[in-house]
């Protein structure tokens, strides 16, 4: 932020007399960590395998730290019921050069004025894992971490039922049987 506009070079004839410039109180600016960040929030898909099927379609969350796609955290379901857990894996290669890609879905840029902001993050680590319910997999568990952002209010109701239903839709391309 820092410096803004000037008047100097704008042709109002006054030769940069009346300058205007604005300056972050408290000297703020000079601090590193008043510098604007983002995380930006996908819904990963990937086909099934070795058959793609509807229900053989993986789901994973992935945080994209400042446009940097190389700077990443994926986080995605692993095992099976009733031993589901959760599991991150920082800085994987970018989704579509990963293996059975399909698609991914943005749900929302957070801005934060810290790297190591980790509220989004730690809101989905703390979506409710289901091991009792036999019919429950990684789609439903993206489907939960949506409630869950929208009930904390880090994104809005229309960007989770967006989300979900671009999810849904895309999950729905591959054969039932």
């Amino acid at each position: 932020m820092g410096v803004g506009p000037s008047t100097v070079g704008h042709g109002d004839g006054k030769k940069g007399q009346d300058k205007i410039q604005q300056v972050q109180p408290d000297g703020i600016q000079d601090k590193p960590e008043a510098t604007n960040h983002s995380q930006t929030l996908w819904i990963l898909i990937f086909r099934g395998y070795p058959r793609d099927i509807q229900s053989a379609r993986v789901t994973e969350l992935c945080i994209v730290f400042d446009d940097n796609e190389s700077r990443n955290l994926t986080i995605r379901i692993k095992g099976q019921h009733p031993s589901f857990s959760v599991e991150e894996v920082w800085d994987q290669p970018p989704a579509r050069t990963r293996p059975h890609f399909y698609r991914r879905l943005a749900i929302t840029t957070v801005e934060s004025h810290s790297e190591l902001d980790m509220r989004l993050r730690d809101a989905i680590i703390s979506t409710h894992v289901n091991n009792t319910e036999l019919d429950w997999t990684c789609q439903s568990w993206v489907g939960d971490v949506l409630t869950t952002l929208q009930d904390e209010r880090i994104i809005t109701d229309e960007e989770g039922d967006n989300a979900l239903n671009g999810m849904v839709n895309y999950i729905a391309r591959a054969p039932w049987q």
